[in-house]
């Protein structure tokens, strides 16, 4: 194994100077060995908008775009808020059938709205096999490529359309009944999002196009690979490649309610904190997810769901779990997570964004936000 050991004072561009905490380097030295030991291949720390530590491992560098994999999911959450601070949506309860044709004689897909949808509570099919990824084994390890094992194992090829695919499943269950990760909500998402913009004649009229001059745009974000279908749909669950210094930025743009600091130090408002903060209130069916982000620290979903989906939610719970400081206060966070424990982790009161690539490798399982966060945040005597 390889190390690059970088403790940074310089800044991110756009970003103000801070002074650098006592001991970054040695936390953050604690925390990046920690990680690397179960297939982490970069741990960034920033706070206050500057790097403050930042490390890569086995093989990986800071100029090279990493797989969020479900981690892209939180970007949808972003978008939406943005659709309806635009006027192109009407609101988070807004009827999704108003701008879906198809789902208007369904007796129940008729009635989901774009909470339900991003929620993951929208009784869709999670987890039809020709909406999920099958790509990723090569970048993210082992896990990646059992997944696709399995997913090839059902016998049936991804949808050439994910959009109108995710339109077309099959209902489990009643809308705003249950909690069901998977990707059919997201590109059920970019089909209605797509169709909102077009009903409105904005200026973009795809998902891209529209996240490329809202979003990426003005808060200086640089994709580096975005996978799409061969519809040319971005792959709104899990396809976005970044490097760490980029979603790191994407982290402190959410950090500061939907604004960017500029060069004289004063914050620019890209979207509104109070239609943005939406993403960040507990839903009903899961208490430790919002709207597209995780929300780690209270129970998980509700007695009455599959037992699959009460096992799948209680290894996420098991790899987040409640986050405390040193004194053993709670921390709010915002996660967003995708497979081979890839992470982006928002703490608002602490100022903190931190950001971790892997390799999906067997002992990867063992890793746990609470502990990366326990070597990482200092005690407040410190």
């Amino acid at each position: 194994m390889t190390a690059r050991f970088l403790l940074c004072v310089t800044l991110l561009v756009g970003f103000p100077a801070t002074a650098l905490a006592d001991n970054w380097e040695a936390r953050g030295k604690a925390a990046a060995d920690y990680s690397a030991g179960l297939g982490g291949r970069a741990l960034l720390v920033m706070v206050d908008g500057q790097v403050v530590f930042e490390q890569y491992d086995n093989g990986w560098s800071a100029d090279r775009p990493h797989p969020l994999a479900s981690g892209t999911k939180s970007f949808s959450g972003i978008l939406a808020a943005a659709a309806i601070e635009d006027g192109y949506i009407g609101g988070w309860d807004a009827n999704i059938s108003e701008n879906i044709k198809a789902w208007r004689d369904d007796p129940l897909k008729r009635h989901i709205t774009l909470r339900q949808l991003l929620s993951l509570s929208s009784g869709l099919d999670a987890r039809d096999p020709a909406l999920e990824s099958r790509g990723g084994g090569r970048l993210l390890g082992e896990q990646a490529a059992q997944r696709t094992r399995r997913i090839e194992g059902a016998g049936k090829p991804p949808a050439p359309d994910m959009f109108a695919a995710a339109l077309a499943v099959e209902m489990t269950g009643e809308p705003g009944k249950q909690f069901a990760y998977g990707p059919s909500h997201f590109y059920a998402f970019g089909a209605y999002l797509e169709a909102c913009l077009v009903v409105a004649d904005a200026p973009q009229k795809t998902v891209q196009d529209y996240f490329q001059a809202r979003i990426a745009e003005p808060i200086g974000l640089e994709i580096g690979r975005w996978g799409q279908d061969r519809a040319g749909h971005p792959n709104l669950p899990g396809g976005m490649m970044l490097t760490a210094r980029q979603w790191a930025r994407f982290g402190e743009f959410v950090r500061l309610g939907g604004a960017v600091r500029q060069a004289d130090g004063t914050l620019k408002q890209v979207l509104a904190a109070e239609t943005l903060g939406e993403c960040f209130k507990r839903s009903e069916n899961n208490p430790q997810y919002g709207l597209t982000w995780w929300l780690p620290g209270e129970a998980g979903p509700a007695a009455g769901d599959s037992l699959r989906e009460r096992l799948r939610a209680a290894a996420l719970n098991g790899q987040m779990g409640e986050i405390r400081d040193a004194d053993g206060d709670p921390v709010t966070a915002y996660v967003a997570a995708g497979l081979g424990q890839q992470r982006l982790i928002v703490l608002p009161e602490q100022k903190m964004v931190i950001v971790r690539f892997a390799e999906g490798v067997p002992n990867g399982r063992q890793y746990g936000d609470a502990e990366l966060l326990r070597l990482l945040l200092p005690a407040s005597a410190e």
